[in-house]
């Protein structure tokens, strides 16, 4: 199978760089440590782990209701209200503040890759679409993990990927697989770390999108290094948990084949909250 991976001279496909596509853990040069054991293998299909998880001049491309599959009547869309948070989330958030910046390589080859994307597929990754469907996709298999109901995951989730959140989320009590829950308010950032176009033999194309989200939590685990390295967020007052900034990471994934389906599918699922576990 053939990934865009860089820029080449000609306009044609054929001219990108190619190299096999990957899972779960995203390219060298990135600042994440520990990986999740999690592998997939697919008819047609090549592996290999990436880094850890630790439109034309004078041409306006249309752009492309975000659907996820099995949700096409879900706020995972563009619809109205869609980044409003769900019932029930909190109420003021401690300050936050910036002490460092995410790898610029990456964020520039990401970029890169996401205006092809959109030259040659009329797919725009940079939409606010986009940016709303992923974070509800977040907000929702989040809170599906943290209350145990691992079956409203099917047809959002990729079936290997369900197991694979049951077995982790198993190994947590029940206090910690709370924490899992996410509210809009929660997400403070969120930037794109690999972004692909796979092709495989038969012809079909696929688009592989890896986000990564940095989170508050009450998580009261070792710190997530990718968030203390970005972040750093104010003392509660007294009588109010701490909060942390930590990280999760998830890739989605669409098939751009003429005639098929625009919904997409999460492939990975990982959330440093499992660090309790290992």
């Amino acid at each position: 199978m053939q990934r865009i991976t860089s820029l080449a001279a000609g306009r044609q496909l054929g001219g990108l760089s190619a190299c096999s596509a990957g899972l779960c853990a995203w390219k060298s040069g990135s600042t994440c440590r520990e990986h999740p054991a999690v592998h997939r293998q697919r008819a047609g299909v090549c592996v290999r782990p990436v880094r850890p998880l630790t439109g034309g001049p004078g041409r306006r491309l249309s752009r492309r209701r975000v659907v996820f599959a099995s949700q096409k009547h879900r706020l995972f869309s563009s619809q109205p209200g869609g980044d409003e948070p769900p019932p029930g989330s909190s109420g003021g958030q401690p300050a936050v503040s910036v002490v460092g910046i995410p790898d610029p390589i990456t964020w520039i080859r990401c970029r890169v890759i996401m205006y092809l994307t959109n030259l040659y597929f009329e797919l725009d990754i940079n939409s606010v679409e986009f940016e709303r469907g992923v974070k509800q996709a977040l907000v929702h298999v989040s809170n599906m993990m943290s209350i145990g109901r691992y079956h409203s995951l099917k047809g959002i989730v990729s079936n290997e990927m369900i197991d694979y959140v049951q077995t982790r989320c198993g190994s947590l009590t029940e206090a910690q697989r709370q924490q899992l829950a996410v509210t809009m308010e929660d997400i403070i950032f969120m930037l794109p770390e690999d972004v692909s176009v796979v092709f495989d033999k038969f012809g079909r194309k696929f688009c592989f999108v890896v986000m990564r989200f940095y989170l508050l939590s009450t998580y009261d685990g070792p710190d997530d290094p990718e968030g203390i390295n970005i972040f750093k967020v104010a003392s509660s007052e007294d009588g109010v948990p701490q909060k942390k900034i930590v990280t999760a990471v998830y890739e989605f994934h669409r098939e751009l084949t003429s005639g098929a389906s625009p919904d997409w599918t999460v492939e990975t699922v990982w959330h440093w909250h499992w660090k309790q576990a290992e």
